[in-house]
């Protein structure tokens, strides 16, 4: 893989751009790429269709701007919202959908609550249409948090090859990948973009200075 960043036994970001075979253009289609998500050795974005085992291959923007604008919830202080218990995110996901109550007002309160959180938390909401893994993201003090979920993807016929799982990796170590990944990617994509789409450029300065703000 052309760009790899971290330890892909503990935790790694490898990517690499493609030619867009969709003839899209601009940003988006510049993004077209392979991407790899490995969490101690594991590539949980990989899955299986039929006999052939695919990476993760997508236009990759949906995954960084997902990122640039959502990182200040994972890394700052976003606790899940609803008064319950729950050992990791998939816990406390499974026991918040177990409430019940007669009243409208505060069941649409609840659900609203979870699933706000849910879209700061999880890139599954920016997925463009993609078999993303539907993966979350949460800071535990000095550690962060990253579960996944992938079952219900095997009704479309798509096993993933590591389904479901929980990792603590230290928030040192994750802001630093993250980070390495989000400039390499964002400066190569500022790269291949042409200076005569002017909106995408901007978009690009846009996406830099979210994440300035939080660059260690």
């Amino acid at each position: 893989m052309n760009n790899s960043f971290g330890n892909p036994n503990k935790f790694a970001i490898q990517y690499m751009l493609l030619s867009n075979p969709h003839n899209e253009t601009g940003i988006l289609g510049e993004s077209w790429g392979i991407f790899k998500f490995l969490i101690e050795g594991k590539n949980i974005c990989q899955y299986k269709i039929g006999n052939d085992t695919v990476d993760y291959k997508w236009n990759l923007l949906y995954i960084v701007e997902w990122m640039c604008e959502n990182l200040h919830h994972i890394l700052g202080y976003d606790p899940f919202p609803l008064p319950i218990q729950g050992e990791s995110t998939l816990e406390l996901i499974k026991n918040a959908d177990e409430f019940e109550t007669d009243e409208d007002d505060e069941m649409y309160l609840w659900y609203q609550a979870k699933s706000s959180w849910i879209f700061r938390h999880s890139w599954f909401q920016n997925r463009g249409g993609s078999f993303l893994s539907s993966a979350y993201f949460r800071r535990i003090n000095d550690r962060i948090e990253i579960s996944w979920n992938n079952d219900f993807y095997k009704e479309k016929g798509i096993m993933f090859i590591y389904p479901k799982g929980t990792s603590l990796i230290s928030k040192v170590e994750f802001k630093e990948v993250i980070f390495k990944f989000l400039y390499d990617i964002l400066s190569n994509l500022d790269r291949k973009v042409s200076n005569d789409i002017k909106n995408d450029k901007s978009y690009i300065s846009e996406l830099w200075k979210k994440i300035k703000l939080l660059e260690p």
